[in-house]
């Protein structure tokens, strides 16, 4: 076996860093603030190199099953420190519940606030053989010629340089490596889809009492002409709550004053008996706009470098709109895991298979995101000027000229529960081979609504849910004017 450099000891860092070194690797995690994440002082706080760890998450149920069968370990030291699951027969409507079926346990999420999920697995990896933790400022790349070059290790403020074998950039949405890469004349592959969604986050404490059902299985989902807001449950009887507005919005900026915040979730009736549960646990925090992004290491089927690979927001990042980052960074990582652990396989193979994945299964799941993210930005923007706003994205990617629709899928999975799991299947990236748009599945949607076209009165999860215009533009501005 050999050496991996791994920058970055956040969730998908130290999940690279486990199973790596767990195959007989020795593994270097660089990061300056690691001792900041594996030891956390009770206070949820901004960091700067991962400044949305704040944010609200949600854990799809690939984050979970990435865990569960590669570090089954961290399992069970994450619920040890208070993480919970929320298994599939809590999130299917109770029309669909029906006794079970093999594979639901895959159909489970991971209900945690994103620092406790770093403070765990960063333990587990500070004490795990064979791996050492640098708690110093990477600086660069060390960059051998070649035909073509090869990235052998990573430099440091100190002037130490760590050698390896495999340089593994999990540094997340901040990572210097595109930049250095660029400097050093290697420029990467990128498609970048422009955001206009800002999200203000705040945790609180859920106190004693009947907690109401999530309306959205994982998620308490809500939807208005202006602002979206989603909740998440967390662990240790903790929920995480985003507003999304477009980020040209004057009038929603005034949510970062905690009165305004209160006075946004206190309008909407439907949530109040949450709301009656939530003690505030922390100011607000605001993430800007980001830009969904997606990177590659190969063009025109030539690697750019050898011995250097991405993984997690530094290969693809996604806004939290779907809540998929955490799942795709740590399916990303087990797959290059699998590639370069194999027997016989050279760096050139493992460059251009790792990124044929990139392109036939993450670029799948990143593009679903990133449209949906882009129409939710659309739509907010066409609310505020009066504007015509566009239809719903597709909750799931077809190709072009599809016998069914993305909407005719879920409207049929409301009355099926075996196309309703697929359809799950697909939402939760759990359906890496595409079987939602296999023509088995398409003939059955068809035959379902042929025989129940009434099916969407019964609609199943989905986060594409039809918009609540109860809070309208003339009643936000009324209730937000005491604190302009």
């Amino acid at each position: 076996m050999g050496t991996v450099a791994i920058l970055g000891g956040s969730v998908v860092g130290a999940a690279a860093a486990l199973q790596f070194a767990r195959s007989g690797w020795q593994v270097s995690v660089v990061d300056a603030e690691f001792d900041r994440i594996s030891d956390p002082d009770g206070t949820v706080e901004a960091r700067p190199g991962a400044p949305h760890a704040v944010q609200a998450h949600g854990f799809m149920a690939r984050a979970k099953v990435e865990l569960a069968t590669r570090l089954p370990d961290v399992v069970d030291a994450l619920a040890a420190a208070g993480v919970t699951e929320l298994p599939f027969a809590k999130m299917a409507p109770p029309h669909l519940h029906d006794g079970g079926r093999p594979g639901d346990d895959e159909l489970a999420m991971l209900q945690s606030r994103r620092v406790t999920l770093d403070a765990v697995l960063a333990d587990i990896v500070r004490r795990e053989p064979g791996v050492r933790t640098v708690r110093a400022k990477a600086t660069g790349l060390e960059i051998e010629d070649g035909s073509p070059p090869r990235v052998t290790g990573l430099g440091l403020a100190t002037g130490d340089v760590v050698r390896a074998d495999l340089v593994i950039d999990a540094g997340g949405r901040r990572s210097p490596v595109s930049g250095w890469l660029a400097a050093a004349g290697l420029p990467q592959p990128e498609i970048v889809d422009t955001c206009n969604v800002s999200y203000y986050g705040r945790h609180f404490r859920i106190r004693a009492g009947e907690r109401p059902r999530l309306n959205s299985g994982f998620a308490d989902i809500h939807e208005f002409p202006c602002h979206l807001q989603f909740m998440f449950l967390g662990d240790n009887d903790t929920a995480m709550i985003a507003i999304c507005a477009e980020s040209g919005d004057p009038l929603l900026k005034r949510v970062r004053h905690e009165d305004a915040y209160h006075a946004v979730l206190a309008a909407n009736e439907a949530f109040r008996p949450w709301l009656d549960l939530l003690e505030p646990a922390t100011p607000t925090f605001v993430l800007g706009a980001l830009n969904n992004r997606m990177r590659g290491l190969v063009a025109d089927g030539k690697p750019l470098v050898l011995g250097l690979h991405q993984a997690g927001d530094s290969l693809a990042m996604t806004n939290p709109t779907r809540g998929r980052g955490v799942a795709m960074g740590l399916c990303a990582v087990g797959r290059l895991h699998d590639l370069a652990t194999a027997d016989g396989r050279d760096d050139v193979a493992l460059a251009t298979e790792y990124a044929a994945w990139q392109r036939d299964v993450l670029a799948v799941y990143y593009q679903e995101a990133s449209t949906s993210d882009q129409t939710v930005g659309r739509k907010l923007r066409a609310n505020i000027l009066g504007d015509a706003a566009p239809a719903n994205a597709p909750a799931v990617k077809l190709p072009d000229g599809h016998p069914v629709t993305s909407a005719q899928i879920e409207q049929a999975s409301a009355s099926d529960p075996d196309l309703f799991r697929l359809f799950l299947r697909a939402l939760y990236l759990l359906d890496d081979d595409r079987v939602i748009a296999s023509p088995a599945v398409a003939d059955r949607v068809l035959r379902r609504l042929a025989e129940d076209p009434d099916s969407a009165a019964n609609a199943p999860i989905s986060p594409v849910r039809p918009w609540n215009g109860s809070v309208d533009r003339q009643a936000l501005e009324s209730l937000l004017a005491p604190y302009a």
